[in-house]
Formats: C-alpha cells, structure tokens, sequence
C-alpha cells in the first residue's frame, strides 16, 4: 500500500490505484447528491426514488462524458484502443455527461411518473458544486488550463495552485479555478436568489443552469489551450452557445407554448384531496361536544372555552386526548378515545350537516375530469358514514382514513397513499383543509394548499400556517382553479 506515489494517485495497492480525479470527481458527485436529497425529499418522494436514479446516473453520465471526450480526440485513440479505457489518465468532457444524464433523467422520470421539469429544478443547480469540487480533479492531472502568463501575475494565488499552475515549462492561467469560482457564484445566484425572487414556473432553475454553465464555459473555453475542436472551432464553446439559446428560450416559456402538448410541457389537472370534518361536512359542534362529553367525565373541574375545543380538530385523536390529560396512562387514553368515538356516532346524525356548496363544487369537478379525494385522520366507518349522510360519497375516487395511515397528518403519508391509489404523479396536487394540521401536511410534500375559513375564529390559526390560498366559500375555489399557476408549493423548497 503506497500513499501518494505520484502527483496523480491518491493511492495504490500492487495494479489497483485510487486517483485524486476521482476522488474529487466522486466527492462532487456525493455533495450534490445530498443537497439534491435534501430538496427531493421535501417533496415527498421516497429517498429510493433519488438512490436509484442516481446508481444508474453515475455510470451513464461517466461513459457520456469518456465518449465525448474520445469521439473529438479520436486521433490519439486510434492506434491505441485499449487507452480509451483507461479513464484514471483523465479525458472526460462535462458536456457528454451532461447531455448522457439529461436522455436518461427523461426515459427515468417518465417510468416513474415524475415530473421532469420540476425534477430538473431540483437537480441542475446542485451539479454546480459537483462540478466545482470536480474540478479540483482537473487541477491534479494539470488539465483544464489556460494561455501561458507571467510567474508574477500568479503571485496571488496560494503557493501550490502557482506550482500547479507550472505545465510544460510555463506558468499558466488558472481556468479550472475560475471555472470553479463561477460554478459557485451560479449556484448562489440560482438557488439562493433566482428561486426565492425570480423564479416563475417549473423548469426555470434546470434553464438557469443551462444558461450559466454556457456562459461560464464560453469565458473560459476563449482561455484554454487543451480543448476539444470541431475543424477550428472548440467544441465546448460550441456547445455553450446551444446551452445559452436553450437555457434563454426555456425562461423565456418559448418551449410551454410551442410544445404545450408534449408530456413534458403539458399542464395535468392536478389531483384534489380534501380533509373531511370541518371541510366538507360540518362536524364541528358534534366534534367539541364529545370532547366536552370526556372532558367532564373524567375533570368537571375543568372549563375550556367554545374555541378550545374547536381547535381540537385536526390533530389525531390519540395526540388530543393526551394533550388534555397529560398524567394518564396509555390505557387510560385508549379508554377516553372509545368514550369519544360512542357519544361521536351516538350523535352523528342528529348534529351534523353538509356544508353549502360543496355538492355544486365537488359536481363541477367530476365535470371538469379532476380526480377527487378525501385524506381524513379519522376512522373509516365514521368518514364512509358522515360523507354518506351529506349525498357526497359518489364523488370521491379514493378516501384514506387512519387505518390505512402509517402515520397521521400532518405527515403526507395519507396524501401520498391517495396519489398511489390514483395511480398519479404527485407533482401536481390540491389539498384543502379547515386547519394547521390539513397545511402542514400539504407543505410537508411540496402540495398546493388551500385553508378554507368557514369560522373567522379559526381564520388566524390557519392564516398563520401559510398555505397557498385561503378561500371563505367554494366559488373562491372553482375560480382558483381557473389560474395559469403550478399546482405545488416552491416556497417550501427555499433553502
């Protein structure tokens, strides 16, 4: 075992050897993983989603790059073949990866119904760093440099990027690390100002990429003196150019407009879930009274006013009744929980009514083709019993109910068990909801939400949940859907 025996390898074990190109070529690849992850899963999609992609990403991207590579310096692989091969002596071309991974992102989200503009959003501006960290790579194997200058003109750079700068007899300019401080100025600007203050659809951040790397590469590429040429031209600079026009026409909207009936560009109906009590079915007083019912059962002492108790709606059963009665014991909670659910069904029918307007709303949107569910934490044959009793249950698709739920809201669990049911994307869905627990949910996968506000009482509580859109009425809804806008919620994806 032998560290560092040359400037290239990191380490070498008899034939088998570790070089720094790809360790900082792999280093890359994992930071941007990561901060791809910690997006991804705010979305809701399972970590496997993104693992997966990326296992089948890496080896593709790689080949794309060394076929780029080999393909524009044929001449000095030809009496050789074997070489192309050999991948530790460097020679991989960023835009052959770039271009490998975009052809299998579109084939791997179509599979696995993702979204993949909205997935390139979450992608792109983190290859930024991976490129910057890469190309540290480039700065060992003494590529990716530039036109041969002066020793002093180097004098403020730190000692070792000088001596790196030192090939083939000269002192040359220092490329990779202006490349490297522009992939980093872009991945700032992208992520942290474009995508909280001038981002505008899906899409926009994957173009904003495409236009920077384009304008970085085409500085860069005018200083270089190792790039790849088409006849007298070089092919990065090229390739900039084709990025730039790409990138400028997708921010522009050109391809929504001209391709608006391709997959990738087609608007989908978004998938509408609602919450049941409080939502749909006016269950409110019957809710506060069995809560008061166990309340003076077991502490008469105790006085809770009108708006306490409505705010016990929402959040789990179970969590409620340990929030009220702190010192019981586990058995105790279960047996305040039953006494609840009997004086609930005891007296469903006789305090519980539909609310007005939600039949003509839920009618509208069967007309309208949009798929309709309902994601309660309550149990099934109270939520089936309640939508029954108020004429809506033939409307719904899907009704998910704790039973079914591995965990209650506000996890999205249920919300994303329902887009399964439906067999649908969950890039594109509506969850509407009388209270904080209904949003949180919703924002804890990205989803659009809607607070509906039927109780001014319990306007501020949900005000202060930050959904998308609040509505007073169900017309306020239909013309809310009649908006050009995305059906999800980006601002949960700020950093």
């Amino acid at each position: 075992m032998d560290f560092f025996p040359t400037r290239q390898i990191f380490l070498e074990i008899g034939p088998f050897v570790i070089t720094w190109y790809a360790i900082f070529s792999i280093g890359g690849f994992i930071a941007a993983y990561y901060m791809s992850l910690h997006t991804f899963k705010k979305m809701g999609y399972d970590k496997e989603k993104l693992e997966d992609f990326l296992f089948y990403l890496l080896p593709i991207a790689y080949v794309g790059s060394r076929l780029w590579y080999v393909i524009f310096e044929w001449q000095r692989y030809a009496a050789n073949p074997i070489h192309i091969f050999y991948i530790w002596e460097g020679g991989l071309a960023f835009h052959g990866g770039v271009i490998a991974a975009v052809i299998f992102s579109y084939f791997y989200c179509k599979k696995n119904k993702i979204n993949l503009l909205r997935f390139g959003d979450v992608i792109f501006p983190n290859v930024l760093i991976g490129q910057m960290i890469g190309r540290w790579g480039n700065f060992i194997n003494q590529e990716a440099y530039g036109i041969v200058v002066s020793e002093q003109s180097l004098n403020w750079l730190p000692g070792f990027i000088k001596e790196g700068m030192y090939i083939e007899g000269a002192y040359r300019m220092p490329m990779f690390l202006y490349e490297g401080l522009g992939n980093l100025i872009g991945f700032i600007l992208i992520r942290f100002v474009f995508n909280r203050y001038g981002r505008k659809k899906r899409g926009d951040l994957m173009y904003a990429y495409l236009t920077w790397e384009g304008l970085v590469r085409l500085f860069v590429e005018k200083y270089r003196t190792d790039s790849l040429m088409i006849g007298s031209f070089k092919t990065a600079q090229v390739v900039s150019i084709i990025l730039m026009i790409v990138g400028v026409l997708g921010l522009l909207g050109v391809y929504d407009r001209l391709f608006s009936n391709l997959s990738v560009f087609k608007k989908e109906k978004p998938i509408i879930l609602f919450d049941v009590d409080g939502t749909l079915i006016d269950t409110i007083p019957l809710i506060s009274e069995s809560y008061r019912h166990v309340v003076e059962l077991h502490d008469p002492s105790r006085h809770l006013s009108p708006a306490d108790y409505k705010n016990l709606t929402g959040p789990p059963l179970e969590d409620n009744m340990r929030m009220l009665f702190p010192k019981a014991s586990e058995e105790e909670i279960q047996q305040y929980v039953n006494e609840f659910r009997e004086f609930n069904q005891s007296h469903h029918d006789e305090m519980v009514h539909g609310m007005d307007g939600v039949v003509e709303m839920l009618s509208y949107l069967k007309q309208q083709g949009y798929d309709i569910g309902a994601v309660s934490n309550k149990v099934e044959k109270m939520v089936r019993h309640g939508l029954e009793f108020c004429g809506i249950d033939s409307y719904f698709d899907v009704v998910i109910c704790s039973e079914q739920l591995k965990k209650p809201k506000p996890d999205p669990y249920g919300l994303l068990l329902a887009c399964k049911e439906l067999n649908r994307s969950s890039d594109d869905l509506i969850y509407v909801g009388d209270n904080a627990s209904d949003i949180r949910a919703a924002k804890n996968m990205s989803a659009f939400s809607i607070g509906v506000v039927f109780d001014e009482e319990r306007r501020d509580a949900i005000e202060k949940a930050n959904p998308c859109a609040v509505i007073t009425n169900w017309d306020q809804m239909i013309q809310l859907l009649k908006e050009e806008r995305e059906w999800s919620d980006n601002s949960t994806l700020l950093w």
